[in-house]
């Protein structure tokens, strides 16, 4: 749970009475901040609230009125709730309420581990390689929501970043992210305008915007979502990886453990180009890694484990042919 100061909890409580009045419950107790954005802390944040014998997640953006970000994201539930309503094993969080005003909506809150809670913390490979199967299957879903279309690789905006980060880390780390960057540079060049499928994304679509439901993958999170190419969603979820431990054997030039993305593919039917996969996996997983070794970036324990994790997964990739 987090912490609300006294204005965001007189402001909660607002939009959590707000809500009550509209489905005609008893006024609410107790709630609780379940998030809080790590980017946008003193704006965007989810409160779980209970309501008429249900529980619910009240999605709050303070700009939205602005920026029409959740108003859109609202659309877009409502819109692929229909669309997912006769697949078994697919399905996304259902839209309750938009407040008129466009600072918050409501959605059921669904008391199940996300994707990131197993492939991070799960024992079982066996297990997670399913996680991995059903999350597949799932975007192949979400990717047939509409006609794809066909739409040049363009990798440059990658390779400028890495480019960008690599000026403002450490010598010792520069020594390796150097030698990377020019090898992606190197492979850039024969993929730039590569044929590849454009598609609705979700957008962020890493493991923590998917839900493990019981027989279905419940998918939540949809304010980026946008036409891009659908190779951009594999590699949000596939990066999540890099907490697996795996003997260096089973890492493959992705920078992932080959069985998972392997399992993660199977259901996974629309084209792409696995040496485009293969390119966007490694420079996310270094632009990440840089992204780390930035000196204003927050420091934390779980940070420090993930820069570990990243650099040791790259160092492999890197050595793959």
């Amino acid at each position: 749970m987090h912490p609300l100061s006294d204005e965001e909890f007189h402001r909660a409580s607002r939009y959590v009475d707000e809500f009550a009045r509209q489905i005609g419950a008893n006024p609410v107790g107790a709630f609780d901040c379940i998030y809080r954005s790590h980017d946008f802390p003193d704006t965007r944040m989810v409160i779980k609230l209970c309501a008429a014998h249900e529980v619910y997640a009240l999605k709050i953006d303070i700009d939205s009125p602005d920026t029409g970000r959740l108003k859109q994201e609202f659309g877009h539930l409502n819109t692929l709730s229909e669309y997912f309503s006769p697949k078994k094993e697919s399905d996304v969080v259902h839209p309750v309420y938009l407040s008129p005003s466009q600072v918050f909506f409501v959605t059921p809150f669904i008391d199940r581990p996300t994707a990131a809670d197993l492939i991070h913390n799960s024992i079982d490979d066996a297990q997670v390689a399913q996680i991995y199967r059903r999350a597949g299957a799932w975007l192949n879903d979400l990717h047939s929501f509409r006609p794809s279309k066909e739409y040049g690789f363009r990798p440059k905006w990658m390779t400028d970043l890495i480019a960008e980060l690599n000026a403002q880390v450490p010598p010792s780390v520069r020594a390796d992210s150097d030698v990377m960057l020019r090898v992606l540079l190197a492979e850039m060049a024969g993929l730039r305008g590569a044929p590849e499928t454009q598609v609705l994304a979700h957008g962020d679509f890493h493991s923590q915007n998917l839900i493990v439901g019981q027989g279905q993958m419940v998918g939540l999170d949809f304010t980026e979502t946008r036409e891009k190419l659908a190779v951009y969603d594999i590699v949000d979820f596939l990066k999540s990886d890099v907490f697996r431990n795996a003997p260096t054997d089973a890492i493959d030039r992705s920078g992932t453990v080959q069985a998972n993305k392997q399992m993660f593919l199977r259901r996974y039917r629309h084209p792409f180009r696995m040496d485009v996969l293969d390119f966007c996996l490694r420079a996310r997983l270094l632009i990440d890694w840089l992204s780390l070794w930035q000196a204003d970036h927050p420091y934390s324990a779980y940070d420090e484990d993930r820069r570990q994790r990243l650099g040791d997964r790259l160092r492999l990739a890197f050595q793959k042919p």
